[in-house]
């Protein structure tokens, strides 16, 4: 049996690199940035809740405006911190071994990230544009935060739909579209 084919370098799968570059920042910042902590609080136990995370969401609120954290959140926003929390941080833990390994889930677990961004973020920028007690200026500052993970979110869905495969669905045979090519 022939040995396998070592994976292409990280350094020359831009796409993956850009991938990668993303999740070494956004990990950090998941866990120790204002939007993380303000995200979590209302859901952590009241022990993990500390005067430092109820200080950056009184800061966020102050300076964003944003309703989501100034007024009780809907249900359904509720349930996008949960799952932020219970699955996009596991994601983002995992996609950078996987990144670097050329994984052949990567595209799999990009996909299901990618949607899960796009429509949660998009969920929630309809809902801000639909406040009418908010200015134009303050729906584009929370625009710029929430912003970025619609067009990260729509990248791989973009991707999928432009370049995966689909004949596996008809014929149950992969050609292999998202193996070794994957990357630029």
């Amino acid at each position: 049996m022939p040995s396998p084919t070592p994976s292409p370098s990280i350094w020359s799968r831009k796409r993956d690199l850009v991938y990668l570059i993303f999740f070494v920042i956004h990990i950090p910042t998941i866990f120790t940035n204002c939007k993380a902590v303000v995200d979590a609080v209302p859901l952590l136990p009241t022990a993990l809740q500390t005067d430092l995370a109820h200080q950056i969401r009184a800061f966020y609120v102050s300076s964003y405006n944003d309703k989501f954290f100034a007024e009780p959140p809907p249900p359904w926003f509720t349930a996008f911190i949960a799952m932020e929390l219970f699955y996009h941080t596991p994601l983002s833990l995992w996609a950078i071994p996987a990144l670097i390994r050329d994984n052949a889930m990567v595209p799999v677990h990009l996909l299901a990230f990618g949607v899960q961004a796009f429509v949660t973020s998009l969920a929630c920028l309809v809902q801000v544009w639909s406040w009418e007690d908010r200015t134009v200026a303050q729906k584009r500052s929370i625009t710029m935060l929430y912003g970025p993970y619609v067009a990260l979110g729509w990248y791989p869905i973009l991707l999928c739909l432009c370049f995966w495969d689909f004949g596996w669905a008809l014929t149950g045979v992969s050609r292999g579209v998202y193996g070794a090519g994957y990357g630029l």
